[in-house]
């Protein structure tokens, strides 16, 4: 069993109430993700909530765990009073000593690379800590004071991150959603209706209908080598050419 390994699994049995405490800013989703993966059942039922500390300006990545873990998630978002002032690290410190204090918390697993929560570790002596960090951002000042008081620490890199895979193309998806719902606003009906008048073309309710179900519903979105998105007709290539914009 490699280290990081052995330490997780030590600190985890050795709780009874962890929670995930994690610093939105400063850790990767998509390794966090993967870490979780890894733990086994007997380890996931002690953990009783993931707690995401997220920042205004991050974006929609954190907000998406929930749908992915097999654990109660909190995110709370941190807004800013100075534009230029990150207040995460704070309401994380004070948000780990309530959940100690009051809610019988007594393992925390810190997920963040940031050397600022030195002082909250140092401060609740009597809590248990595990911190993940990522190896290209963490300092050995604080690896050090980590091991010189025998606070477990573990790279979130070492973790296989297969299992990601699926929740990477469900975000991107979701982004991408959300960017066409804010950039397309049309109700194709209210289009239609919008057509009939201004082309003076008299149709009965069943022609409406025939003509809706064969050109409107099988409209397709269809994108070129340049990445410029059209809407096209699937079956209108025999009367009407819109790239020419011209009868054929």
């Amino acid at each position: 069993m490699e280290v990081f390994n052995f330490k997780k699994t030590c600190f985890i049995s050795a709780s009874n109430k962890i929670a995930f405490v994690v610093d939105c800013e400063n850790s990767d989703p998509y390794k966090l993700f993967a870490a979780i993966c890894s733990l086994d059942r007997e380890y996931l039922d002690k953990i009783a909530k993931i707690i995401l500390y997220d920042d205004v300006n991050t974006g929609i990545t954190w907000r998406s765990l929930e749908a992915f873990v097999d654990i109660p998630v909190e995110y709370i978002l941190v807004e800013r009073i100075k534009e230029n002032k990150s207040l995460v690290d704070m309401k994380l410190a004070v948000g780990t000593s309530k959940e100690f204090f009051q809610n019988g918390i007594d393992s925390f697993i810190l997920v963040s690379s940031d050397s600022d929560y030195w002082g909250l570790i140092t401060s609740l002596p009597d809590a248990n800590f595990l911190v993940m960090v990522e190896y290209e951002k963490t300092g050995m000042d604080i690896k050090t004071a980590l091991q010189n008081s025998k606070i477990f620490y573990c790279y979130l890199d070492k973790f296989y991150q297969g299992e990601s895979g699926d929740m990477k193309i469900a975000i991107l998806l979701k982004d991408i959603q959300v960017t066409l719902e804010e950039n397309i606003k049309l109700n194709v009906a209210e289009m239609l209706e919008s057509a009939y008048r201004r082309t003076r073309i008299n149709m009965s309710q069943e022609e409406k209908n025939k003509f809706y179900a064969k050109y409107i519903k099988t409209m397709f979105l269809a994108i070129n080598d340049n990445g410029d998105l059209t809407v096209q007709f699937k079956h209108a290539n025999n009367i009407f050419n819109p790239n020419k914009k011209s009868f054929v």
